[in-house]
Order: C-alpha cells, then structure tokens, then sequence
C-alpha cells in the first residue's frame, strides 16, 4: 500500500477497492483482559484518509479514499 501510494502521489484522489487491514496495536480493554487488537488501514503522510465502515464483513470498509494533503485547504 505504502508503495502504492508513493508511486502515484501525482494523483489528488485515489480509490482503494479492498483495501488492506493492518494490525496497529493493542489497547487496554474493560471486556477483554487480553485486550483488544485495533486493526486500521495504512496511513500515508502525505495524503488524508476516508473510509466508511461496512455493516459486513466485521465492519472493514469496502473502499478507502486518500486524498493528497495538498487539497485540505479544500
């Protein structure tokens, strides 16, 4: 993904379809006392990052919009 998005920051928009979901970190948790994994989509620092979460498939989006921080005037 990282790649991806490096190799086509001359793009303002880009539209992932299924994009990929990452492991970030594990966080304190009051239910599970393994506590909870976050999983997210990877960021880039160069480019905003929008998704909307799906009520399928354990709530990952079906597609992810980064747009290039150059916009966020915008």
């Amino acid at each position: 993904m990282d790649t991806t998005l490096e190799t086509n920051k001359e793009f303002d928009i880009i539209f992932i379809q299924k994009p990929p979901w990452l492991f970030i970190c594990t966080i304190p948790s009051s239910s599970n006392k393994d506590r909870d994994r976050v999983v997210d989509t990877p960021n880039h620092s160069n480019q905003l990052t929008f998704s909307r979460p799906s009520y399928e498939d354990n709530n990952h989006s079906r597609v992810i919009l980064y747009i290039n921080m150059q916009l966020s005037h915008m």
